[in-house]
């Protein structure tokens, strides 16, 4: 895949470009993008602090900061306010203390601002106008580039919406998961089941004997509609934190990787330590994984959530919050982390997930860049006007 660089030469084809970077349109937000040498390096987003609350606004702005200067070889950033508010002539942008806060600790930094704008329902204007002139949404939108993708219409959460599901595929799963259950038992526990169902619950328990196996054709086999027997197997494995953390960990690495990971759990159960290479990644440590398998683990992920009955949702949501946040989608992640904490209040991971969003802590790969065009994954720039 190439980097795809595109050229912002004005304050509304900046504008046009955030959401890209960010991969929605962001809402009561604080969107930060870093740059070095005129090229832009990706782009973070934090939720807008109250008004009127300067320590939160001196706490968000210290925090953006640092997360900018993590990413490597950042000399300048560009800020946009999101917000809800109106702007009138003459009146004060909103989150100007916010901005100030931010201006206040580049300058501290020796990072250059090249830009603080403010988008909201009826306009845009730029915080390093004096005048503070508000200007019409219409200009953002003739400066966009044509054929960028994705379509980033929605806002930062409503990504990390459930797809829809039905009653009918739901019911099918938690039957063939519970025949499941019945055919790993003893002999006489099987023979409760019909021919039909014994079939496809032996199917289902076929897939389950090479885990990592079953974990690789996930993300590199494409899904069919109706594929409960997949379906199954994968549900069966994200309920049970063993198997799911090594789904987890196959999917920042590769085939090889889920097979060293699924030994050590198994070595786990007889007292056998995990190695700590193989565990790091677990806490956003070691090399950068591939973008392509972290969004296609999280699909499939996500697929299994939706099919499921809420109940029995926690265990792929929890794996969604994971996969979210090793893909840089703090806000996702949190979102992934409540919904299964609203179903079991005592469940680990996500509550794992939840403080490691609401402590500003993200991978240390998440600050790395590809090292050249043709890398990992792709990345979307701009250049400095």
């Amino acid at each position: 895949m190439t980097t795809t660089v595109v050229r912002a030469v004005s304050s509304p084809s900046f504008l046009a470009l955030v959401p890209h970077l960010l991969e929605c349109t962001p809402r009561r937000s604080l969107a930060v993008v870093p740059f070095a040498k005129g090229r832009s390096l990706g782009a973070m987003r934090v939720d807008l602090p109250p008004e009127g609350d300067s320590a939160l606004a001196e706490g968000v702005a210290s925090t953006v900061l640092g997360m900018a200067c993590k990413v490597a070889r950042t000399d300048a950033i560009a800020v946009a306010v999101y917000t809800d508010d109106g702007l009138a002539p003459g009146a004060p942008l909103p989150s100007t203390a916010l901005v100030e806060a931010v201006r206040s600790r580049a300058g501290i930094c020796g990072i250059r601002i090249i830009d603080a704008l403010v988008v909201s329902p009826d306009g845009w204007a730029s915080y390093l106008d004096p005048e503070r002139t508000p200007h019409p949404l219409w200009e953002i939108q003739d400066a966009a580039t044509p054929g960028l993708e994705p379509d980033v219409r929605s806002d930062q959460v409503a990504a990390a919406a459930l797809p829809p599901g039905d009653e009918e595929t739901s019911r099918g799963i938690v039957r063939l998961l519970d025949d499941a259950e019945l055919a790993l038992r003893a002999t006489r526990d099987r023979r409760r089941l019909s021919p039909a169902r014994r079939r496809s619950a032996e199917a289902v328990v076929a897939g389950l004997a090479d885990p990592p196996a079953l974990f690789e054709s996930a993300v590199t086999v494409p899904w069919t509609e109706g594929d409960l027997t997949r379906l199954a197997a994968m549900a069966f494995c994200l309920e049970r934190p063993s198997l799911r953390d090594v789904a987890l960990m196959q999917w920042t690495g590769d085939l090889a990787t889920g097979d060293a990971v699924f030994q050590a759990q198994t070595a786990y159960r007889a007292g056998v330590p995990v190695p700590e290479d193989l565990a790091r990644p677990m806490w956003g440590e070691g090399a950068r994984p591939r973008p392509a398998r972290l969004s296609a683990g999280l699909d499939v992920c996500r697929r299994v959530a939706a099919v499921l009955p809420p109940e029995r949702r926690p265990g792929p949501l929890a794996a969604c919050a994971w996969l979210a946040w090793a893909s840089g989608r703090a806000s996702h992640s949190a979102a992934y982390a409540e919904q299964a904490l609203a179903i079991d209040p005592q469940h680990g991971l996500s509550g794992i997930m939840l403080e490691l969003v609401d402590s500003g802590r993200l991978p240390e790969w998440v600050f790395e860049r590809p090292t050249s065009p043709a890398g990992t994954g792709s990345s979307r720039g701009s250049r400095a006007r």
